[in-house]
């Protein structure tokens, strides 16, 4: 009589260790997702971003669509002003930092034809996806840039698709980013040659200083002779 409350303590406590092992067996295999790192981003990228911060309305705008087109990520648009901002999944699939940079000055032409230099989120979006582009003057329906790339069309056949050629395209928007270049040195240089101005300016009026100083020491001593 007394083994039966003996065994069932036993088979109690096996189920008591049983149950602890499973919870840390569990425990240890729930892990935490590792956190979102953000996109790196190459010295390519940067002067594309740099170079397209104007057109695209701000360097975050141009950021987004940098890196959207390059990994195949959303890109989001924001408008200055708080105007209507624009969210859209690149048609095509993911592209190197050349082709994008393609893509971006194909798409710069595309508005450029409709008189359009600073454009929308949503101008930007159509130029790449497709869609409807609305501008002062018109309104057109354009098969985007990046919808005819996925489509299977190579960059010349949509240069051509938009009436320009490639090579002329491709030329400009470096001739852009020269300027650009060109633009942000002439600022650097105006910056150290201010600099420099008031550097020397304070030093003058230093030794302008001192120089009175001294002078008035040494009139005092021929006062005392």
């Amino acid at each position: 009589m007394k083994t039966a409350p003996r065994v069932f303590k036993q088979w109690a406590l096996l189920a008591i260790v049983f149950g602890a092992t499973a919870a840390l067996t569990a425990g240890a295999q729930t892990t935490t997702a590792p956190a979102t790192k953000p996109v790196a981003t190459s010295n390519a990228m940067s002067k594309l971003i740099a170079q397209y911060s104007p057109w695209a309305g701000s360097r975050e705008n141009a950021t987004s669509l940098v890196q959207g087109l390059n990994t195949g990520s959303s890109v989001t648009l924001n408008a200055a002003g708080g105007g209507t901002a624009s969210t859209f999944t690149p048609a095509s699939s993911k592209l190197g930092v050349g082709e994008v940079g393609i893509a971006l000055s194909l798409a710069k032409a595309s508005l450029a034809q409709q008189g359009i230099t600073n454009p929308t989120p949503a101008q930007l979006s159509a130029a790449l996806n497709g869609g409807v582009i609305t501008s002062s003057t018109s309104t057109t329906s354009v098969a985007g840039v990046l919808t005819q790339r996925q489509e299977g069309s190579g960059w010349g056949q949509i240069a051509q698709s938009l009436g320009v050629k490639l090579g002329s395209v491709v030329s400009a928007s470096k001739t852009d980013k020269s300027k650009a270049g060109a633009e942000r040195t002439a600022r650097q240089s105006k910056a150290e040659s201010s600099q420099k101005s008031e550097y020397a300016n304070h030093s003058g009026g230093s030794a302008s200083g001192r120089s009175g100083h001294g002078g008035g020491g040494g009139g005092g001593g021929g006062s005392k002779k």
